[in-house]
């Protein structure tokens, strides 16, 4: 028999004892040696740390040392020793079967640290063995990670970057933008960029007087190089309240303040329309630039002819022109500033399809007159009109003419328009008749008391009465046949008649004298005394709130009744007295209490003089009214066509005065005509 048939048969035989007693021997010795060398090998690795301690050969658990399992490298040349055989004890498999031990064998094994990078870091150092070079890396290493942000964030927002938003500045102060005409350049002040008279149309001087607003829309019309827009210009020709002229007749310019000029994020713009009579009058309705700055706005304030330069019509000017007409200069003048307004106001910053029309005064009484120009209805988005007449001109062009005759007496201009263009400009104002001047806002009305209108139904800008194109409008959007008649609100004060002239007239008013008044005037000729002191107070403000009531307040009432159905807001004496109406004396004059006729335009611009808390609450609630209509063309007030506007915006539930002076034909008929 060969030596290798004896080694099969030896390892097809079982195992003898022998054989096992000498496996379990080198088994145990083996098992020995390794566990010594584990021992020495954690000895010395004793304070290296928790990382390296977890990766040593001992598991402690629940107090019983866990040896690891090793495979004796003589095992493997030992025939039978990976073989499932019946010759292991019972305890062995059960070991060799305990979760424990499998648990152990997991542990003891050493693992792949994925993040062993890290150990090298110096922070990580820094935490295991602080000392002042690991302080050093670390301050290199955040610097370097700065440093990458950095350059990350750059290129992240240079990927996404276009063209500066906001246009930059000259010297810090000085910022160009352009225009339809060519580059104009303003000034930053008080936190905003103002731009002061700019030109919207050709002057109206020479032979362009009393004429229609020559818009600048021909490139030889401009000018070269950069506007200087840095300093206000003048204002046009007129008379003042105390009877004083001021201005220029070359004045067609206007005034822009806004708090950002760029092209994104546009922002509403408010045209400020005022005029204290079309004959003239400095009104409050100015720029503001703390607003225009916190309430998000572009103000744009535009210069228009007023007087005889702005509303004269004379058959010998209507001659002198095709078609023949006359009159009307000064509404050609804002229709042009609106059409620069629609061409230009982008450029500084402003959105053109969101254009409120602010007219105060005059300025409403035009501004209503502009609402009826059909050439004007895409120009702007919605209007608000405060203390402005509901006299509109219904005589045809012929009468007009005829009415202003003394005018052409007063020239010696009488057959030749030339001769009234040549006239200086001094001489056109002493020419007009001193009727024309005349300011019926704070006077009770007379019988045969005489009225001068300024506008007049040219045939060319005004066509119709106003009453009758809105009514048209109206009938045209119920129908669909029209898209948008634009939203229109009005307002006033509950004491617009109230003026330091009038209060000064008397320094005591009694009782008495306050009752002869309204005597004397149509109210008394009409026998209503009595039923109007059922409504009002025997004192100076009993009387200049009726003087209101039928001057102002229920003509307006009367008009957003009935013609536009249109929201009518009322500033109440209790929240809004201010300025010189605080100062009145004594003697029935409770001016404490009084809202003058300014006090809702000067509360929206913020010069309204607020003293005391219930006045700051009152301004607060009156720009809240406004600029909330301003950014999205309805009211915030409460859902009704009367608003009381005090320290809060209330309903006002009827006005039991407005009622009987309607009733008795007082209103509108003696109403204000500028």
């Amino acid at each position: 028999m060969s030596t290798l048939d004896i080694n099969k048969i030896e390892n097809e035989e079982e195992k003898s004892p022998d054989k096992k007693q000498i496996e379990a021997e080198e088994k145990e010795m083996m098992l020995k040696t390794e566990a010594e060398n584990n021992e020495i090998n954690a000895e010395s690795k004793e304070g290296e740390g928790l990382v390296k301690a977890a990766l040593s050969a001992d598991v402690i658990e629940q107090g019983r040392e866990v040896k690891p399992k090793f495979i004796p490298i003589g095992a493997i040349k030992m025939p039978g020793f990976f073989t499932r055989n019946s010759d292991k004890t019972k305890e062995e498999e059960a070991i060799e079967k305990d979760p424990e031990n499998d648990k152990a064998d997991e542990s003891a094994k050493p693992k792949r640290n994925h993040f062993q990078f890290l150990h090298t870091c110096p922070f990580t150092k820094f935490l295991h063995h602080p000392t002042q070079n690991d302080k050093d890396d670390i301050v290199v290493c955040c610097i370097v990670v700065l440093v990458l942000l950095a350059v990350i964030i750059g290129v992240i927002v240079g990927a996404r970057a276009g063209p500066p938003a906001e246009r930059p500045l000259r010297l810090g102060r000085y910022i160009t933008t352009i225009s339809s005409c060519g580059p104009v350049e303003g000034i930053l002040d008080e936190g905003v960029y103002k731009f002061y008279s700019i030109p919207y149309a050709l002057p109206p001087i020479e032979e362009k007087r009393f004429t229609y607003a020559t818009p600048l829309n021909n490139i030889s019309m401009c000018w070269n190089d950069t506007l200087q827009a840095h300093n206000p210009g003048p204002l046009c020709m007129q008379f003042l309240e105390n009877g004083t002229i001021t201005g220029e007749e070359d004045c067609l310019t206007l005034d822009v303040v806004t708090p950002h000029v760029r092209y994104d994020s546009q922002l509403p713009v408010v045209i400020l329309i005022g005029a204290n009579t079309l004959a003239g009058g400095i009104s409050p309705a100015q720029p503001s630039a703390l607003y225009a700055r916190t309430k998000e706005v572009v103000f744009v304030r535009p210069n228009f002819r007023l007087g005889p330069f702005g509303f004269l019509a004379l058959d010998i000017l209507s001659n002198s022109k095709y078609p023949q007409t006359s009159g009307n200069y000064g509404l050609s003048d804002l229709l042009a500033a609106l059409q620069w307004v629609n061409l230009n106001i982008q450029h500084f910053g402003g959105d053109p399809k969101s254009v409120t029309l602010l007219g105060h005064r005059a300025g409403a009484t035009l501004t209503a007159a502009l609402t009826t120009v059909t050439k004007a209805r895409k120009l702007y988005s919605r209007a608000w009109l405060s203390s402005g007449s509901v006299i509109f001109p219904g005589e045809p062009l012929e009468q007009s003419q005829k009415n202003n005759e003394l005018f052409k007496q007063n020239s010696k201009c009488l057959t030749d328009a030339d001769c009234l263009r040549r006239l200086p400009a001094p001489a056109i104002l002493t020419a007009m008749p001193d009727t024309w001047l005349g300011n019926d806002i704070g006077t009770l009305p007379k019988s045969g008391e005489i009225k001068h209108s300024w506008l007049v139904l040219d045939g060319d800008l005004l066509r119709l009465h106003a009453y009758e194109s809105w009514d048209i409008q109206k009938e045209a959007k119920e129908t669909g046949k029209e898209k948008a008649f634009k939203p229109i609100v009005f307002g006033t004060t509950q004491h617009s008649g109230h003026s330091e002239t009038l209060r000064m007239k008397h320094l005591n008013w009694t009782a008495e004298l306050v009752e002869k008044i309204i005597n004397d005037s149509v109210i008394g000729e009409k026998n209503l005394t009595k039923s109007v002191f059922k409504h009002f107070n025997k004192t100076y403000e009993g009387l200049v709130e009726l003087i209101s009531s039928v001057r102002t307040l229920c003509p307006l009432v009367s008009l957003s009744r009935l013609r536009l159905v249109a929201p009518l807001y009322v500033v109440m004496g209790s929240g809004a007295g201010g300025g010189s109406a605080r100062r009145a004396t004594a003697g029935g004059a409770a001016g404490s209490g009084l809202a003058a006729v300014d006090a809702d335009i000067e509360a929206i611009l913020g010069t309204f003089d607020s003293e005391v808390p219930e006045q700051r609450r009152f301004m607060s609630s009156m720009q809240q009214l406004f600029y909330y209509y301003v950014w999205h063309g309805t009211s915030p007030g409460p859902d009704t066509g009367l608003i009381a506007v005090g320290q809060d915006l209330l309903p006002l539930h009827g006005l039991p005065a407005c009622d009987l002076l309607i009733q008795e034909d007082i209103v509108p008929r003696y109403a204000h005509v500028d």
